[in-house]
């Protein structure tokens, strides 16, 4: 196994360690959380009707692009994390959706000028991670565990219990993504590699979310509201069916089957080798001066 966090980059020197988070499985979880990563994301768009039977129950409503659900789907390689034992540099598997949304009091109708609109980069939009499922690389199931039981129960993250069998890598210039749980197939990409697409736009990025910028589902494991922090530089170009394929199981699980119900159809992807988060601790919890204050 690889010694522990090797990730050089001043970016990250940028949130030191502010605590740690003892969870249910024994590992101390370091806070803020980093990631380094290998991403591969599509924006496109899904049936807005579909998409609202799973928020019946929930506070916030999806963001309307054109009258369609605006959703993302990633696909993580995670090549060193925090995800783990101190000692080793816990790299681990994992795809999830998310989407944009707002308050049910303050619903958000943008238009549809061009399909990078399902990139939704409007202010009034909070970032929401609806379902996830994580795997083991090379063969360690140690960080998709910790990723699960510390993503779980700090954030709320809807992360299912049960390591999925992931596959991810390159082949020439495409990149692709194959995930079996629970012993069927779930999802399955494979996508040219926007670098290598005429037309392709890179855009390097560096933000900070609102402390309160990013939810979890309420009724799913628990909602709270973080923030992160992100850095890359992301490869865009459109979807081209021709030479990119995107495949989704509904007879699999959660996963599979909202996804599947929502009839995701991929407008853009977006492709990184420099992708590096780090998620803060949920605004949710408040220092002893907070408390004072609000008594």
């Amino acid at each position: 196994m690889a010694a522990a966090w090797q990730t050089k980059d001043p970016w990250f020197d940028k949130y030191p360690e502010t605590g740690r988070y003892l969870a249910s499985d024994g590992q101390k979880m370091r806070l803020p959380l980093r990631l380094a990563s290998h991403e591969t994301v599509l924006y496109g768009a899904a049936d807005m009707a579909e998409v609202m039977k799973d928020f019946e129950e929930e506070d916030f409503t999806p963001v309307s692009v054109g009258g369609k659900a605006a959703i993302q789907v990633w696909f993580n390689n995670f090549t060193d994390t925090d995800c783990g034992p101190e000692e080793t540099k816990n790299p681990y598997l994992e795809t999830w959706f998310s989407l944009p949304v707002t308050p049910k009091s303050a619903p958000l109708d943008l238009p549809l000028e061009s399909p990078m609109s399902y990139m939704v980069a409007d202010p009034r939009a909070l970032i929401w991670v609806h379902r996830v499922i994580c795997g083991a690389a090379f063969n360690d199931p140690v960080p998709p565990m910790g990723a699960i039981s510390g993503g779980r129960e700090v954030w709320g993250f809807p992360k299912h219990n049960k390591l999925a069998n992931i596959r991810a890598g390159y082949d020439g210039n495409f990149t692709s993504f194959h995930a079996e749980h629970m012993g069927k197939p779930v999802i399955s990409m494979r996508a040219k590699l926007p670098e290598h697409t005429p037309g392709v736009v890179t855009v390097p990025q560096e933000f900070e979310t609102a402390k309160d910028q990013c939810l979890t589902p309420r009724w799913s494991v628990k909602q709270t509201r973080y923030g992160q922090g992100f850095k890359a530089t992301m490869h865009i170009s459109p979807w081209d069916p021709k030479t990119d394929s995107f495949e989704v199981n509904r007879e699999a699980g959660e996963y599979g089957e909202m996804l599947s119900r929502w009839n995701f159809q991929p407008a853009v992807k977006v492709h990184s080798t420099d992708f590096k988060i780090v998620a803060f601790k949920p605004s949710g919890w408040l220092e002893k001066s907070t408390c004072e204050q609000d008594a």
